[in-house]
């Protein structure tokens, strides 16, 4: 069974629905989860391009979201924001949603798409420019060469006062950039947090997670349930070797 939720579609899976921003709509077994598919790819592309309805369905090895363009589905990895789309048949999603958790593996790359680039050392650079507070995490990302996909051992920090200190401190925005295509992060005081990518027409990917705040390797971080770990280098957080700079409000907010 699978765990489904939809933005901004309509009931039939036909037809957006911007009224309806988040629906769960429960447990859906394959061939469940195969009609709504295939019903989704037939939207109609002026709706689907202003209201960009998604589907999000989340497996015990995998958590996917689903987006439809010319008839096909584009899919990325919900647990796995910095990951490119990958277009996959309804047979392919489900096959993906039924991998065993030890054996569940990154979405496949399309044919003909380019493998991912390497860090490069502008990253260094720019890690550079923020200030001292991130000498010791430059540092770190140079000689720490483990995978990313690692499972981190967080220690969370068990100080009721401490760990609510370190909440109210770092719950802001922070943002890669202002342009689109760029990625931000919405952290709270309440636990949650929001992941997203900025688009033309408003936030796109967008999934949300809850966190607890702890350390690993002497790093501040937020250990969160499903997004992996996010660390916390001064004024900036970093996630998946991407730098995300703290928004200031402007003086009209």
């Amino acid at each position: 069974m699978y765990q489904i939720t939809t933005s901004h579609l309509g009931p039939d899976g036909r037809r957006a629905n911007p009224t309806s921003e988040n629906a769960d709509r429960g447990e859906f077994n394959s061939a469940e989860l195969s009609v709504l598919l295939d019903a989704f790819t037939e939207i109609d592309p002026a709706d689907n391009e202003e209201h960009d309805p998604h589907i999000v369905a989340t497996s015990r090895s995998a958590k996917l979201i689903i987006r439809t363009s010319g008839g096909r589905l584009q899919v990325y990895d919900g647990k796995d924001h910095a990951a490119p789309a990958v277009e996959m048949s309804v047979r392919g999603i489900l096959d993906r949603l039924d991998q065993a958790p030890e054996s569940a593996a990154p979405a496949p790359q399309a044919p003909g798409q380019p493998p991912p680039s390497a860090p490069h050392h502008g990253i260094a650079f720019a890690m550079l420019i923020v200030g001292l507070a991130l000498n010791g995490y430059i540092l770190y990302s140079v000689f720490y060469v483990e995978s990313v996909n690692r499972k981190i051992d967080v220690k969370l920090i068990a100080d009721v006062d401490e760990a609510n200190s370190k909440v109210a401190a770092l719950a802001g925005i922070y943002a890669t950039g202002s342009r689109t295509g760029d990625r931000v992060i919405e952290i709270t005081a309440g636990g949650q947090v929001r992941f997203y990518e900025i688009g033309a027409k408003g936030p796109i990917n967008d999934t949300k997670d809850t966190y607890r705040i702890g350390r690993h390797d002497g790093v501040l971080c937020l250990s969160t349930v499903d997004s992996g770990v996010v660390d916390v280098v001064g004024d900036t957080i970093v996630y998946y070797k991407d730098i995300y700079q703290r928004r200031r409000p402007s003086p009209k907010e």
